[in-house]
């Protein structure tokens, strides 16, 4: 970069690439939140969202709540929220 010293074009480059990690991260955080607005989910979603298997979120279907619209087995995000918070355990006292 004509002008600059050495230091000031290094300085300039990282700050070009922290801009560039922060552009990643928002574009990541703007699918996230796409994500989030979305009333029902997937079997696959659910498990990425609560960390379960496949299978066991199919094993608990009938807990949880579920539609079969079109042979497509859904999910309302509220009732997967409502199954996790039922099964959470939390010692009481000391």
């Amino acid at each position: 970069m004509n002008g600059l010293t050495v230091f000031e074009t290094e300085a300039v480059h990282e700050l070009i690439n922290e801009i560039k990690g922060m552009k990643i991260r928002l574009e990541e955080m703007h699918t996230e939140l796409k994500g989030a607005k979305k009333p029902y989910l997937t079997i696959n979603e659910v498990a990425e969202y609560t960390g379960l298997s496949r299978s066991a979120v199919n094993a608990n279907r009938e807990k949880i709540g579920y539609t079969n619209a079109g042979n497509c087995v859904r999910f309302k995000r509220s009732d997967v929220v409502e199954f996790m918070e039922a099964c959470y355990y939390k010692k009481k006292g000391g």
